[in-house]
């Protein structure tokens, strides 16, 4: 090996051990500095119980609760009539208008789910609704929802042949959805 070259890597591998060795000591910090660290962390709050009472706590968590509703955007009840709008619009609380394909309304719980099973079964997206009325239960079977009219139109003439269901294309309500039948 030539000469240079063992001079070089000699003093690559003493330069290398005295990184090593100085730069944990010049970058670790002194003592003080670490207890300067330390010390700087408050003391935790002293909560005395006989000074809390539950009427405060009470009055507490209600104006939390106002302070966080009123930074919530206030919903606004849309009725507008989207049938002749284009796809892909907005509706008056910034959500996008979406549709879904009715196809059947019961008062039984299990036929819902039957046709939902088979609308799954057949590769189509279906949920039910559950609704409260004056004539009691009833459960609506929908498949969507989608934005596009033209999609759920061409899908239901793909049921109504496959499965000699009409539906109707209806507006789908995200706020709706704590309605939806689980499964």
């Amino acid at each position: 090996m030539d000469a240079k070259l063992k001079q070089r890597l000699t003093g690559a591998v003493i330069l290398t051990c005295l990184a090593i060795i100085l730069l944990p000591l010049l970058l670790d910090g002194t003592e003080e500095e670490r207890a300067r660290v330390i010390s700087d962390v408050p003391e935790p709050p002293r909560i005395e119980l006989s000074d809390i009472t539950v009427q405060d706590i009470e009055r507490q968590i209600e104006q939390m609760e106002k302070a966080s509703e009123a930074r919530l955007p206030r919903e606004v009840v849309d009725e507008t009539d989207y049938e002749a709008s284009p796809d892909f619009i907005l509706d008056k609380n910034n959500l996008p208008v979406n549709w879904s394909l009715q196809l059947g309304s019961f008062q039984n719980e299990e036929n819902a789910t039957r046709l939902r099973a088979q609308l799954r079964a057949q590769n189509y997206r279906s949920y039910i609704l559950h609704a409260k009325t004056s004539d009691g239960e009833i459960y609506r079977v929908f498949v969507g929802p989608s934005s596009s009219k033209e999609a759920l139109a061409k899908m239901n003439a793909e049921i109504e042949q496959k499965l000699k269901l009409k539906g109707r294309i209806v507006r789908y309500r995200i706020e709706e959805d704590r309605e939806q039948l689980g499964g």
